[in-house]
């Protein structure tokens, strides 16, 4: 980093990519980006009181008229990241950062990792998916990894509010665009590989190297990955990492910390752990085989951080559900169907939750899903295909159709379904009709959206919540009183 731009960041309060954001003594960083040139707006920035501008010069000439301090800096967006690190003081150089990636399990792992850190009284925070903060008072993000100025603010105002350790989910479109290249990792925690993105990488195998470039790039800090994976098992056998720097975990497979004789309960579940040749019998109050996964890498990253299998036992035992994650409506009357809210929008996520329930007393299992528009439309095939496997009713509904055509979306569900089904648009009245046929005894899935509180429709986000919209109607069927 050369030495005028480093003098340049200690000049000003605030560095911001927004131009609407922009105040005095702010600093705005103009590049071209996804969908829009940065550099266009570099007026309205000045206008709003920029100070300073550092922009990019590929193809981009400076106006003279602008009389202001300006840098041009080659592959700006590359450096992003950088740049607000230092701007910010290299701010996850002076905490615990654990960096969660994989397909799924990064929310659960994330929320149950920041939750037991406080069980074992530490102050910690999360960046996630369901938003950034400690669990009780969670901000909202738009992103499940924020951009590179974002997460280094976030990180610098933890600090400042004592924080110890940060818990952050690490996406593959943070990993490929280098929201995360300036973060310095304590521990790096891997979940697991499926289909997912492929609108964004072409190919699963592309994914799966935007994944192993952020587990194995760094040649510090720890690793915790899950060996029953394919990729994990790669990843862990490829890291230059010492040994003891390294965790693997799984459950078919022998590993550092291996789940055996795995028992389930109502809302718990118990195993033995095995761990440097000791057997710990542990209770956890979550369900099913995956989260058993995300229990195992919690753990490895508690160790990665020193502390006792004892300690970490005992907080274990204090887990709350993750929001939107086989989240169960609460009601006061044991006369209604009981209503599963679900994040799942990927088929691994969606045979995982299924999987789950197939155990629990139900007449029929109900089951309402969709997919995002504008993304990998071989999901859609592949999410059917699970639901005929386990389902004995289905509702295809809208997700996000963001600007893809809903009843496409729906169709393209539809025509590989083999179990009986409905077909209805619009989310809220699928969600009333499942529910206004529903019987007392059955069990209802509500999948794709989870903890989101809209709906993405042509460019605008409505106000809509799964929750919300079962809740209403299942007092309307019901006459539940919450």
């Amino acid at each position: 980093m050369s030495d005028s731009l480093k003098k340049l960041l200690t000049e000003f309060k605030y560095l911001e990519q927004n131009s609407a954001n922009v105040k005095n003594e702010s600093i705005f960083l103009a590049y071209p980006g996804e969908s829009n040139d940065g550099r266009k707006y570099i007026s309205e920035a000045i206008n709003n009181g920029a100070g300073a501008v550092i922009y990019d010069p590929l193809g981009f000439e400076w106006n003279k008229q602008w009389k202001l301090p300006n840098l041009p800096i080659k592959d700006l967006k590359a450096n992003i990241s950088s740049i607000a690190s230092e701007f910010y003081n290299n701010p996850s150089n002076k905490i615990n950062l654990i960096g969660i990636t994989g397909t799924n399990g990064k929310t659960s792992s994330a929320y149950w990792l920041t939750q037991c850190l406080e069980n074992l009284k530490r102050k910690a925070s999360m960046i996630s998916t369901i938003g950034y903060g400690s669990i009780n008072e969670l901000r909202p993000t738009i992103n499940t990894t924020p951009d590179g100025v974002k997460i280094q603010k976030i990180i610098n105002d933890f600090i400042f509010e004592g924080v110890q350790d940060v818990c952050l989910e690490v996406s593959s479109h943070g990993i490929d665009q280098g929201r995360v290249a300036s973060l310095d990792f304590n521990v790096r925690l891997f979940t697991n590989l499926s289909r997912d993105h492929l609108d964004y990488h072409d190919s699963i195998e592309s994914y799966a190297e935007t994944k192993k470039k952020f587990l194995l790039d760094e040649k510090k800090g720890n690793l915790v990955i899950n060996i029953d994976d394919p990729l994990g098992k790669i990843i862990f056998q490829e890291s230059k990492l010492n040994k003891s720097k390294k965790i693997s975990f799984g459950i078919e497979n022998s590993a550092t910390l291996q789940a055996k004789n795995i028992t389930s309960e109502k809302y718990k579940t118990k195993f033995d752990l095995i761990y440097q040749k000791k057997i710990y019998r542990l209770e956890v109050p979550v369900q099913g085989i995956y989260n058993i996964y995300n229990i195992l890498g919690v753990i490895g990253a508690l160790i990665s951080l020193e502390y006792q299998i004892e300690h970490i036992s005992s907080a274990l035992k204090f887990l709350d559900s993750v929001p939107g994650r086989s989240e169960e409506l609460k009601t006061k009357l044991d006369k209604c169907p009981k209503v599963i809210i679900d994040y799942a929008h990927t088929p691994d996520a969606l045979r995982n939750i299924l999987n789950s329930l197939k155990d629990l007393t139900y007449e029929n299992l109900n089951v309402v899903f969709g997919c995002g528009g504008n993304r990998d439309r071989g999901k859609r095939k592949e999410m059917a295909v699970i639901a005929n496997q386990y389902a004995d009713f289905v509702i295809v509904t809208s997700d996000n159709p963001r600007n893809e055509e809903p009843m496409q979306i729906i169709d393209d569900i539809c025509e590989n379904l083999n179990v009986p089904y409905l077909a209805i648009e619009k989310r809220e009245d699928a969600i009333k009709e499942v529910l206004k046929k529903a019987n007392m005894n059955d069990l209802i899935l509500i999948a794709g959206k989870g903890h989101e509180t809209y709906q993405e429709i042509k460019g605008i986000r409505k106000d809509f919540s799964d929750m919300l919209i079962a809740k209403k109607y299942l007092t309307k069927y019901f006459g539940v009183k919450n």
